[in-house]
């Protein structure tokens, strides 16, 4: 009796063991990761300040570098974000007349050593240029005779690129559109008129061989079809109104961008997305134009992409708090995670996977970047191992589980001959 009882008490504590070893190995299967995204506002009194808080989030310590641009004034600026991001620079903004104080105080906190000014004296005065001097930091200005003109010479700064962003530069929409993106991609930002296409324009870029691709953003009403006559290589990318382009030029580079971390900006002023296209580059986000009413194409964009962590550019007279919430809940969250098993030979390299599948909270499948928690694994010794990582933009912890196969042994063929009726050892 007491047998029974001790073998009926081994079985429900093993049956427990199985439970819970069960439980845990669902947990590791599918993860759960259902969570509305976080909001930053960069917004100040002013475009300076806005600047200058955007300038906070990304640059905490000492650099070395700043661009300085016209804070009214866009057409030279729009340029700008591919330099800025070759320096690992903020891009900041003055008045023309005088540096401003919120400018100031940025290029003090950074310790910055080298300012590269876009634009010659009749945008951004002789007077900042020699204030900055007097503080001993070095001042390089990048300027030609006209918009076109500087928007080249910014562009040999930048240096060799084999793709290249054709604009219209009467309006900063569509400029402050693929600043961000150009600025990760490492291609600079070309302006012409809509009409026709300047001299120094029309030398740099040829007859387009030399380049993989030139994008034309903007349809023919944006750039005609004649200023691209004998050109080669091109793509137009951007249609509809400006929020339309917006989003087509975005969805254009889907599969160089990240939009875990996405920043929100008014198409109406051209100075908070441009703060905006050079710290943008660090998460790979592009800028979205967000106003009231919202465009049918921006909400279509938000509820169709997973947004894990939403920059508001400026304060509530540009963005307003009602915006900024119907902007929070319409994106895509990450409903659950099936997390990653490989199976390798001992020996072999294994490398993480960049990238995992997730389920989106509407059921869609989603490829989502992964930052893993290691940098190299030894495979030397067969075992299975578990480790984890974060879904970028998150704090979403994922797993993967890797076998390594231990290397067979090989047996050479047996070639003795067994006698009938006797013993044989192999």
């Amino acid at each position: 009796m007491n047998n029974f009882k001790l073998m009926n008490v081994l079985k429900s504590k093993r049956l427990v063991v199985l439970v819970a070893s069960a439980a845990i190995a669902c947990i590791f299967c599918t993860t759960k990761a259902y969570a509305a995204p976080t909001v930053d506002r960069y917004g100040g009194i002013n475009r300076y300040e806005t600047a200058a808080k955007v300038c906070e989030a990304g640059w905490s310590t000492n650099t070395d570098n700043a661009v300085l641009v016209n804070g009214e004034n866009y057409p030279d600026a729009l340029s700008a974000a591919p330099l800025a991001k070759k320096y690992n620079a903020p891009i900041l903004l003055t008045g023309s007349g005088s540096l401003d104080p919120y400018t100031s105080s940025e290029l003090i906190r950074l310790n910055v050593k080298n300012v590269y000014i876009v634009g010659g004296n009749g945008v951004v005065s002789q007077s900042v240029e020699d204030a900055l001097k007097a503080r001993g930091i070095k001042v390089t200005r990048i300027a030609g005779k006209d918009r076109y003109d500087t928007a080249l010479q910014v562009a040999a700064k930048v240096g060799k690129s084999d793709e290249v962003a054709l604009v219209n530069g009467n309006d900063f929409k569509d400029g402050m559109t693929i600043a961000s993106i150009a600025a990760l991609k490492g291609m600079p930002v070309i302006l012409t008129d809509g009409n026709y296409m300047p001299a120094s324009v029309k030398k740099y870029l040829g007859n387009g061989t030399k380049f993989k691709q030139i994008y034309v953003l903007g349809d023919e009403n944006t750039i005609s079809n004649n200023v691209l006559s004998g050109l080669s290589n091109v793509k137009r990318i951007g249609t509809g109104d400006s929020y339309g382009k917006n989003v087509s030029i975005i969805d254009a580079f889907q599969n160089e961008i990240n939009t875990g971390t996405l920043y929100i900006a008014s198409a109406k002023n051209f100075a908070d997305s441009l703060s905006a296209s050079a710290i943008a580059p660090q998460t790979s986000s592009p800028v979205l134009f967000v106003d009231s009413p919202m465009d049918e194409a921006t909400s279509n964009f938000l509820k169709t992409h997973i947004v894990n962590n939403l920059k508001v550019l400026g304060g509530t007279g540009s963005i307003s708090y009602d915006m900024e919430n119907a902007a929070k809940n319409l994106p895509l969250q990450i409903g659950t995670t099936d997390n990653i098993t490989d199976t390798i030979w001992q020996g072999d390299k294994y490398t993480p996977r960049a990238t995992m599948i997730i389920t989106a909270t509407d059921g869609s499948k989603k490829e989502v970047p992964v930052d893993w928690n290691l940098t190299k694994i030894n495979t030397t010794k067969p075992g299975i191992y578990t480790f984890t990582g974060n879904l970028r933009g998150t704090d979403k912890t994922v797993y993967a589980t890797l076998t390594v196969k231990p290397i067979p042994y090989k047996i050479a063929d047996l070639t003795e001959t067994a006698v009938s009726r006797q013993s044989f050892d192999v």
